[in-house]
C-alpha cells in the first residue's frame, strides 16, 4: 500500500473520531426522568433548539412508533420512498384500485406524519375527486368521510395545523351542503352514528360535543364548530394560518350559520326556527366586523370600524372649515372661474338632459371644483395653519384607512351579507320565503289557482322587504332563490293562459334580473322592463341591451354550431 495513501486515511479516520465528540455533545436527545433511575436532560444543544422552536416530532404531535421504525429502515431514503409510494397512489387511483389507494396512503402517512400538506391534500382528494368516481351516493358519502378522517388522523401528528382543523370544517359545511348530492349527504350526515366521525367524535381528541343532540347534528353547524376550533388554535398562538386570508378564514362560521340559516328555508322550516338562524347569524356578522384582524399594511383593521373612520374625518374637515368660515366656498368659486367655457355650461345642465359628452365634460368639472382638506388647510390663516394641517393629516389617515377598509369588505362581500342578515330576520322576509315555497309545492301538484295566490302574496311581502332594504334589488335577494320564484310564476301564467299582471309587485327586480342575466324579452313580459314612472327612453335602452346580449349569445352559438358541420364534413 502507498504510504502517503495510507497515513491520508489515518488522518481522516482521526479527524472523523475528533468530529464525533462535538457531534455527540450538541446531539445527545433530551430524557425524562422515570422514577429513580434516571435523571431528566434536555439534551444537546440541537435537542434544546428544536425544543425552544417547537418544531421537534414530540412538539408537533403525536409520536407514532410504526411510522418511526419504517423512517429507520429507509436507511436515510425516505425522500426517495415517498416519492415512490406518491407515483403507487397516483396510479391506483387512474387504474380505480381503491383498496391499494388506500393501502399506499397509510404508508405515505407513516412515512410524513409531520407535513401537513400532505394529509391537506390527500384528504381533499379522497373527498372531492375519489369520492364522485362511485355513482351510488351511499358509496360517495362513505369516500367523503374517508377524506375527513384522514384530516382527523393528520391532527393527531400535527395538533397545533390550524389549517388541518379549517379543512375538517370546510368538507363537513361545504362538501356537504353544497355538492349535487346536498339533499342525501346532509340526511346521511343526520343518521351517521359512526363514532369515528365528527357528528360524534366519541373516540377522537379533544371531543366537543359527546352526545350530541339529533337537532344540532346538521352539517353547517358541526363545521361551524370547527372553523372555531381552528379559530381558537390561532388566537392561542399556537396554530397558523399561513399565507391565507385573514379575512376569509374568520368569516367561516359566521357564514356556516347564514348557510344553515339558508338550508332552514329551503328544508320548509320557516317561522320561530328560521327567525332565530337569521337572529344568530346576523348576530356573528356583527362580532366577525368587530374582531381585529391583520391586514397587508401591518396593522390590525376591524370591518366594522369602516363608517366610524368616515365619521370621524368628517368631524375634522368641519374643525378646518371652522377655522376659516367660507373660504371653502371661495375657493370653488375661483376654480369656477377658471373652467373652459364647455364644461361650465355642461355642468349647468340638468343631468337628464346632457348628452354622453356632456356628461363627461361635468364629470371632468366636478373634479376639478373638488376642494380636499389638505387643499383647505394650505388656504388657512398663517396663524392657524399648523393646526389646520394636522386635523388634515389625521383627517387624511382616517379616510385613507376607511378607504382600504371598504376594499377588504368587497373581498367577503360583507356588506351584502350584513344587510342580508338584517332583512331575512324580519317578519315579511319569513313570510315571503314560506309563501313561495307554498306557491312553488302547489304549481308543483299542478293546484294553480292556490299556486298563484301563494305567489303574488309572496311577491307583496318581498315588495315591503325591498323597500326597507333597497340595496337587495339589484342582489335579487340572494341569487337564484327569487329567480325560481318568477320562473315558477312566470311559467304558472303560461298554464293559465293569462296575461302579465300591470300591477305586478316587483317590476323592477325582475327588470334588473332580465337586464343582468342578458334574458330574451318575450312580448308578455314587457311590462317587466318598464320603470315605475314609465319612462320610455329607459324601457327602450334596457330593450336594446338585453337584445344585443342575446343577439351576440345566438350569433356566438350558430358560430359554434357552422363550425361543428364543418368538422363532420
Amino acid at each position: 500500500m502507498n504510504r502517503r495513501s495510507f497515513i491520508r486515511k489515518i488522518i481522516y479516520i482521526v479527524c472523523i473520531g475528533i468530529l464525533l465528540v462535538p457531534l455527540s455533545y450538541y446531539s445527545q436527545p433530551a430524557t425524562v426522568a422515570a422514577g429513580n433511575e434516571r435523571q431528566a436532560s434536555s439534551g444537546g444543544k440541537l435537542a434544546q433548539l428544536r425544543e425552544k422552536d417547537q418544531i421537534g416530532a414530540s412538539s408537533l404531535g403525536e409520536i407514532d412508533p410504526t411510522g418511526e421504525t419504517i423512517k429507520l429502515a429507509t436507511l436515510g431514503l425516505r425522500g426517495v420512498a415517498v416519492t415512490l409510494l406518491w407515483e403507487k397512489a397516483k396510479t391506483a387511483q387512474m387504474k380505480e384500485d381503491w383498496d391499494g389507494l388506500q393501502a399506499t396512503l397509510d404508508q405515505l402517512t407513516k412515512l410524513e406524519p409531520h407535513f401537513h400538506k400532505f394529509w391537506r391534500h390527500q384528504a381533499w382528494n379522497v373527498s372531492y375527486n375519489i369520492s364522485v368516481e362511485w355513482d351510488d351516493y351511499h358509496d360517495r358519502y362513505h369516500w367523503v368521510k374517508e377524506g375527513i378522517k384522514l384530516l382527523l388522523e393528520g391532527m393527531r401528528y400535527n395538533d397545533r395545523e390550524a389549517l388541518l382543523v379549517y379543512d375538517v370544517g370546510w368538507t363537513t359545511a361545504q362538501k356537504m351542503g353544497v355538492a349535487d348530492e346536498k339533499v342525501q349527504y346532509r340526511r346521511l350526515f343526520h343518521e351517521d352514528d359512526d363514532d369515528e366521525f365528527p357528528a360524534h367524535e366519541g373516540r377522537r381528541k379533544p371531543p366537543t360535543h359527546p352526545g350530541r343532540p339529533l337537532s344540532r347534528r346538521d352539517n353547517w353547524l358541526v363545521g361551524q364548530e370547527w372553523y372555531y376550533r381552528a379559530i381558537s388554535l390561532v388566537e392561542d398562538r399556537r396554530g397558523s394560518i399561513h399565507h391565507m386570508n385573514p379575512l376569509i378564514f374568520f368569516s367561516e362560521p359566521a357564514m356556516c350559520q347564514i348557510d344553515y340559516a339558508m338550508n332552514l328555508e329551503e328544508d320548509g322550516i320557516f317561522e320561530e326556527k328560521a327567525k332565530v338562524a337569521w337572529t344568530e347569524a346576523d348576530d356573528y356578522w356583527n362580532k366577525y366586523g368587530s374582531r381585529g384582524m391583520p391586514s397587508t399594511i401591518g396593522i390590525e383593521i376591524r370591518l366594522n370600524d369602516e363608517e366610524s373612520l368616515h365619521h370621524k374625518a368628517d368631524e375634522l374637515v368641519k374643525q378646518i372649515e371652522a377655522l376659516a368660515p367660507g373660504l371653502r366656498e371661495k375657493i370653488v368659486e375661483e376654480r369656477r372661474a377658471k373652467l373652459p367655457a364647455d364644461e361650465r355650461e355642461a355642468l349647468e345642465k340638468p343631468a337628464n338632459e346632457r348628452s354622453f359628452e356632456e356628461n363627461n365634460l361635468a364629470f371632468s368639472a366636478t373634479v376639478k371644483l373638488n376642494v380636499s382638506h389638505k387643499d383647505l388647510s394650505a388656504r388657512v390663516d398663517e396663524s392657524k395653519r399648523e393646526e389646520a394641517e394636522k386635523l388634515a393629516a389625521e383627517a387624511s389617515s382616517d379616510y385613507d384607512l376607511a378607504q382600504f377598509i371598504n376594499h377588504q369588505r368587497d373581498t367577503v362581500n360583507f356588506n351584502y351579507w350584513r344587510t342580508r342578515c338584517l332583512a331575512e330576520k324580519t317578519d315579511p322576509a319569513l313570510e315571503a320565503r314560506r309563501l313561495i315555497f307554498v306557491g312553488k309545492d302547489f304549481y308543483e301538484n299542478t293546484q294553480w289557482e292556490e299556486a298563484r295566490a301563494a305567489y303574488e302574496k309572496g311577491f307583496a311581502e318581498w315588495r315591503k322587504v325591498i323597500d326597507e332594504f333597497p340595496d337587495l334589488r339589484d342582489d335579487t335577494i340572494g341569487g337564484t332563490s327569487i329567480e325560481e320564484a318568477f320562473k315558477g310564476y312566470f311559467d304558472l301564467l303560461h298554464q293559465l293562459d293569462e296575461p302579465f299582471p300591470q300591477d305586478f309587485p316587483l317590476k323592477d327586480v325582475a327588470r334588473s334580473m332580465m337586464v343582468r342575466k342578458a334574458l330574451p324579452v318575450p312580448p308578455e313580459f314587457e311590462e317587466v322592463l318598464k320603470e315605475e314612472d314609465g319612462s320610455p327612453q329607459e324601457t327602450k335602452d334596457v330593450k336594446e341591451e338585453v337584445g344585443k346580449e342575446a343577439t351576440g349569445k345566438e350569433e356566438a352559438e350558430k358560430k359554434e354550431a357552422d363550425k361543428t358541420e364543418a368538422k363532420k364534413d
